[in-house]
């Protein structure tokens, strides 16, 4: 079995075959493969279910900014404490930022 890696979001250790790729920058609005993180499929849900590819271009186009967001600091401190084998569903908020 491969050697874990993080989340580069939450740090939470998982497979390589169970992260995602995440555009920082979306391809919608000009990402390209070099704008690619690989994040947990938790943290790509509440990504998505929270920000608008708008919002991702112009506010969060890094992960490190990403993970200052305001709008994802209780989430990412919840996560951070649960097992990776959890897998909860996201819910969308009713507008999306």
């Amino acid at each position: 079995m491969p050697d874990p890696i993080p989340c580069a979001l939450c740090g939470r250790s998982f497979a390589p075959s169970l992260l995602t790729k995440h555009h920082c920058l979306p391809r919608q609005k000009g990402g390209t493969c070099e704008d690619v993180e690989l994040i947990c499929s938790q943290c790509h849900g509440m990504v998505h279910a929270t920000y608008t590819n708008a919002t991702l271009a112009t506010l969060y186009p890094t992960i490190d900014q990403l993970r200052q967001a305001p709008e994802l600091s209780s989430f990412l401190r919840w996560v951070r404490k649960q097992p990776p084998t959890r897998r909860k569903r996201n819910r969308a908020r009713r507008r999306k930022i």
